[in-house]
């Protein structure tokens, strides 16, 4: 387990603290988000077309595993408009 925090880049603040478990590495992180009611803008159902789900600035959230979050070395996800 990790902890990932959602930061809100518009509002320059952070929105949550997720704990992320075993089960949700094989989710895409757009799935996590949602699952932890953060409102993440999407309209083509997480298929990778409308790109609205952009997070760290040039991140598909729909396209990327939870698994490649561990990785990263801030383990912080931005969304521009929140």
């Amino acid at each position: 387990m990790f902890e990932v925090e959602i930061r809100g880049q518009a509002s320059n603040s952070t929105i949550k603290t997720i704990i992320v478990t075993q089960a949700d590495l094989k989710k895409t992180i757009l799935e996590l988000l949602q699952e932890h009611k953060i409102p993440v803008a999407s309209s083509c159902m997480g298929e990778g077309i409308c790109e609205k789900c952009i997070i760290n600035d040039s991140v598909l959230g729909c396209l990327k595993l939870v698994s490649a979050i561990e990785s990263w070395q801030s383990k912080v996800i931005t969304i521009a408009y929140l």
